[in-house]
């Protein structure tokens, strides 16, 4: 946890703090990234960063905690659980995308604690990332099984894996120039990722995942 310093300083400076962190972590990664610099970008002193944060390490900490909040709060915020399962993914994937796209850097911290080195951090962070969503995801579809809407024979821990697996890989591929090539690869995509290009292939994916999910005839 932060100091207590941190919860007295003005919103915007707070603000402010977090979000170029977040940014030079996911810019350079936690063991390249500069507590100077970051002073430097979020206009503050060096030592007032730690006034706020023990360590550096703190802040990450903090910072990849936050970043999952401002996540969930966009992704679930505005979902109504009495959609139906098919909706409810729709809604999921579609504003996991607008979210990505307007803070890139959360998603890029996201990939980087899988990265060699941060196993520590991975140890301290990534239950609590993942567990939300798989148990969501899980309860999502056995409630849909119960009510006939989702095939019968679905294996739920499986389903839930293959979905979550796609989210991520679709959503690091509107961030990382990485995922970007694969999916140029894979999907045949001839020119420039734009946004038009992007969503038609976010809504095949969806669709996709339903037609899998759908009981047969």
């Amino acid at each position: 946890m932060p100091k207590k310093t941190l919860q007295k300083i003005k919103a915007a400076k707070r603000d402010k703090v977090l979000s170029e962190a977040a940014k030079l972590f996911a810019q350079k990664g936690f063991h390249q990234a500069d507590m100077a610099q970051l002073a430097a970008r979020a206009g503050v002193a060096k030592g007032s960063l730690y006034n706020y944060f023990d360590s550096k390490e703190e802040l990450y900490l903090y910072v990849c905690r936050h970043g999952l909040e401002l996540s969930r709060q966009a992704v679930y915020g505005g979902l109504d659980p009495a959609w139906d399962v098919y909706r409810q993914i729709e809604h999921i994937f579609r504003q996991g995308a607008a979210f990505v796209r307007a803070h890139p850097e959360y998603l890029m911290l996201y990939l980087n604690v899988s990265s060699a080195g941060l196993e520590g951090f991975a140890e301290k962070i990534s239950l609590q990332v993942e567990k939300h969503t798989a148990d969501f995801l899980k309860k999502l579809l056995k409630e849909g099984m119960a009510s006939g809407t989702v095939r019968a024979d679905l294996e739920v821990t499986q389903a839930a894996f293959w979905i979550n697996s796609i989210y991520i890989v679709f959503m690091a591929s509107l961030v990382s120039r990485h995922f970007q090539i694969r999916l140029r690869e894979y999907l045949e995509i001839k020119g420039r990722l734009t946004k038009k290009t992007l969503d038609m292939h976010l809504s095949r994916t969806i669709e996709l995942i339903h037609s899998v999910l759908r009981p047969g005839p």
